[in-house]
């Protein structure tokens, strides 16, 4: 198995989410994870840092808004620090409900 499959699995997992038919790769079916609230794409590397690009954010972002559900980026660097990438006013907006 891929790193980038046991990534998405991990999160899945993590997140009690599904992962979506070839990692995202259908038009109707974007994303890597999808849960309840969040759409989920999973980005790993093999460096110390990622840049996360207006293109990458807007991609995730529109997906995200036709499916009704959060953008979220969970990204990989690695030393095998893991971190979560939301919009400021989604982060809020979503742990101030709970």
């Amino acid at each position: 198995m891929k790193n980038w499959q046991k990534k998405e699995k991990n999160d899945k997992n993590l997140f009690q989410g599904k992962l979506r038919p070839r990692s995202g790769g259908f038009w109707f079916s974007p994303g890597d994870v999808n849960t309840d609230e969040f759409l989920i794409d999973c980005k790993t590397t093999d460096h110390k840092s990622f840049s996360i690009t207006e293109s990458i954010w807007d991609k995730i972002n529109r997906e995200a808004l036709n499916c009704r559900k959060l953008p979220c980026l969970s990204i990989r660097l690695e030393n095998g620090v893991e971190l979560v990438i939301l919009d400021k006013n989604d982060f809020y907006s979503f742990f101030k409900e709970k």
